[in-house]
């Protein structure tokens, strides 16, 4: 099944009439249709199916800020499937030919097991003539004839996921015998799943996502302080706000894209989203659950997922409150006016991205060291993006993993384009798998680094679950393509392992790994707050149809649980939340803090097993033939058992542990507080000793006006310190006057002259 990007990215090209759903979502995320999947750059990856996974470039890193490339693929589809002058001819030979065979199928009364057999071989051809047709556009995105061949075959492939529900329900869930199954009981709970999945935003079901996401796609709003607002000049994109939010240090600047974004996106949404609720709500009770929220929960397999999602946030929210402290702190040298009150609050225009959901855009306002450069290409070395593949390919390898050189061998350093999407496919025939890289030019090594580490990392999931039927060629739940994938980026990246990197110039320190640690937690940690609290808001919103403060609700969360307020007031007339992509699209966006947790759990597991010793961030699994047989045999199963037993498989747990994060970051921890400290003690110092220099300052301002004001009226002034008999001349009279009077006394007491 197919999957995402941060952006990298982490973004996606969406539904058309005809029902499909094309996801571009942040890469480190999985191959779960409807689901985001993470690099990239917190938006995200273009897929359109569950064998796709998609990464979008930024070099800030990575929530790369997917929701350019979003816009720009979802726009391009809306203008090509819902703009009413548009003809789509008739459909073509293969997908008639599909919907046939799917007929038959519906026809025959064979048993289950011949029906669930003929619907997987059904289903697999689908994938490979969906994922040829994909890579066929991917590789030649401005032509219209492959872009309208792609969105049919994937509209027909969502209706086979359907239809194989459909018929399973209809013609044999009525026989209690395949639930005592325990591989037929988990095949029907993967069918169910994908099958009310694309029913979810299917064409018919959904009119309102069009029409959110046709106000979303195409927004633009005045540039600032523009006197006219009736030309491409005085316009501004997404793209163009996000680099804005990224570079600029204006804060009325700002605070007025903040705000003109939203009015442009979620005012606009406001008025038909409680219809959108409502008709998801209507469908997912339609089959048997109580609202549309629990159909996303359903996919993560445990019945306490609410109160599991509750633990994991609070047991690591202690860290990002530190780590919020610190950066509210650090930025009250550039901000002393947004941040003079007291309620210990960062206003969301000031942290470097238009959700603030991650924080790396002001790593340089915020460093540990800001005097410790961070990691970069050495001088005079010509980097290729085949290097940095051939150093993850390399580190597989070093685990017992089989090479996947051939999945990038056809790389070409090509310009970039706007429309580029770099992207992992699996070609669902076991043997071939791709990738689509930008060719961009390598400007930030970690980033760089990172994003080829997670698109290899998708291949070697692909390739490790190959072997398994159809419908388990995939994670055991949304949140495992990501975390599997983004533990190489994370081992790949640290500066112990750059210095053996013969391209990559980079210090080692104490202080390093700390700016380092840094860096990674600005990703991180307001990533997985941001997710925490989006979908902990559509959870609410879901269940709970007499609530109408939406906004306010919002508000209420983000300033609670991750200490972000808007920069200017709100109220229910906004709805900010569909300002967000995911929303907008109904695409859930939890993945984001399951997966990280589990990435840093796996990781702790595997460095156990290859006796390593010390703090966590300072583990290389590099090399070690037992970790790495440890991390394969839990990527084999794919989703052929529950995402406990493959738990198991690599950890030896089966329960989701915010241990090893917590343990990964502790060095840094540590350090956060004690900074935080000084730097909360030295801003009280200079508020309290404000006063006093405002005073002081107040004081030698109004002596120096005075000096100046008697140098300029000198004459005026001389005459009235005369009548003072400070005068110069004044004071010889006086002095002359006295000492005649003195020395005439004297000489009479027979005083000398001299002793005068």
């Amino acid at each position: 099944m197919l999957i995402r990007g941060r952006v990298i990215s982490n973004m996606m090209l969406i539904e058309n009439l005809i029902g499909i759903t094309i996801f571009i979502t942040t890469i480190t995320a999985v191959q779960f249709p409807n689901n985001p999947t993470s690099e990239m750059s917190a938006d995200e990856k273009f897929f359109v199916k569950s064998n796709k996974t998609a990464e979008q470039s930024d070099e800030s890193g990575h929530e790369i800020e997917t929701e350019i490339e979003e816009k720009k693929f979802l726009d391009d589809a809306l203008k090509t499937v819902l703009d009413p002058r548009t003809v789509i001819g008739k459909v073509d030979e293969v997908v008639e030919n599909f919907k046939i065979q799917l007929e038959e199928v519906d026809k025959e009364n064979s048993t289950l097991e011949l029906f669930m057999e003929e619907m997987d071989k059904l289903s697999l051809e689908i994938c490979k003539t969906a994922q040829e047709s994909l890579w066929d556009y991917v590789t030649d995105i401005n032509s219209e004839a492959k872009k309208n061949k792609m969105v049919r075959i994937a509209a027909e492939e969502d209706e086979i996921k359907k239809q194989y529900w459909t018929i399973l329900k209809k013609k044999y869930l009525n026989d209690q015998e395949p639930m005592l199954d325990l591989k037929l009981k988990r095949k029907i709970k993967i069918i169910k799943e994908r099958g009310t999945n694309v029913q979810m935003p299917q064409s018919k079901q959904r009119e309102e996502i069009d029409t959110m996401q046709r106000i979303w796609s195409r927004v633009s709003v005045c540039a600032y302080n523009a006197s006219v607002c009736n030309n491409e000049d005085s316009q501004r994109t997404m793209n163009d706000v996000i680099t804005i939010f990224k570079t600029s240090n204006d804060t009325d600047e700002l605070a007025y894209y903040w705000k003109a974004y939203r009015d442009a996106t979620g005012k606009k949404i406001r008025p038909i989203f409680k219809d959108y609720v409502s008709r998801m709500n209507n469908i997912a009770v339609s089959e048997n659950f109580n609202d549309a929220g629990e159909v996303w929960r359903y996919a993560f397999e445990d019945d306490d997922f609410l109160n599991t999602v509750n633990r994991l946030w609070n047991e690591i929210k202690p860290f990002y409150n530190l780590l919020h402290s610190y950066v509210r702190a650090k930025l009250k040298a550039y901000y002393k006016k947004e941040l003079q009150n007291d309620d210990k609050l960062i206003p969301a225009h000031i942290l470097g991205n238009l959700w603030a959901q991650e924080w790396q855009a002001i790593y340089h306002k915020v460093a540990a060291y800001p005097n410790i450069e961070r990691a970069s290409v050495k001088q005079n070395e010509s980097i290729h993006s085949k290097d940095l593949f051939n150093a993850v390919d390399e580190f597989h390898q070093s685990l017992g993993f089989e090479s996947a050189k051939d999945t990038f061998a056809d790389i070409k350093e090509t310009t970039t384009t706007v429309n580029c999407l770099p992207s992992s496919h699996d070609m669902c025939d076991g043997v071939n798998y791709k990738i689509k890289w930008c060719g961009e030019k390598v400007s930030d090594i970690t980033v760089g680094l990172s994003r080829a580490a997670r698109l290899l990392g998708h291949v070697q999931y692909f390739k490790h679950y190959r072997n398994l039927q159809p419908l388990y060629r995939d994670g055991p739940n949304p949140a495992f393509h990501d975390a599997i994938s983004d533990i190489a980026a994370v081992q790949l990246t640290s500066p112990k392992h750059l210095r053996t990197l013969n391209f990559v110039k980079v210090e080692s320190t104490a202080e390093s790994t700390l700016n380092h640690l840094l860096w990674m937690a600005l990703e991180k940690f307001p990533l997985m707050a941001y997710a925490y609290v989006l979908d902990k808001w559509r959870w609410d919103v879901f269940a709970n149809s007499t609530m109408d403060n939406w906004n306010q609700y919002w508000w209420d969360l983000r300033t609670r649980e991750t200490g972000i307020s808007p920069p200017v007031a709100r109220n229910e007339s906004d709805l900010d939340p569909a300002a967000k992509y995911h929303v907008v699209s109904h695409v859930q966006y939890i993945t984001y803090l399951i997966s990280h947790i589990l990435e840093f759990q796996i990781l702790l597991s595997l460095c156990k097993r290859a006796n390593h010793s010390g703090p966590l961030h300072e583990c290389s699994i590099y090399g070690d033939k037992e970790a790495g047989k440890m991390l394969s045999d839990g990527m084999s199963l794919g989703s052929s058992e529950d995402w406990r037993t493959v738990l198991r498989t690599m950890t030896g747990e089966t329960e989701l542990s915010t241990k090893g994060i917590l343990e990964y970051f502790a060095v840094l921890q540590d350090f956060l507080k004690e900074e935080t400290a000084k730097l909360e003690r030295k801003n009280e110092a200079m508020d309290t000793n404000a006063p006093i220099i405002i005073g002081i300052v107040a004081v030698l301002i109004t002596l120096l006006m005075f000096i100046l004001y008697c140098i300029k009226n000198r004459d005026s002034t001389l005459k009235i310190l005369s009548y003072c008999s400070l005068s110069k001349n004044g004071s010889l009279d006086i002095v002359a006057n006295e000492l005649s009077q003195r020395k005439s006394n004297d000489v009479d007491d027979g005083v000398s002259e001299d002793k005068v």
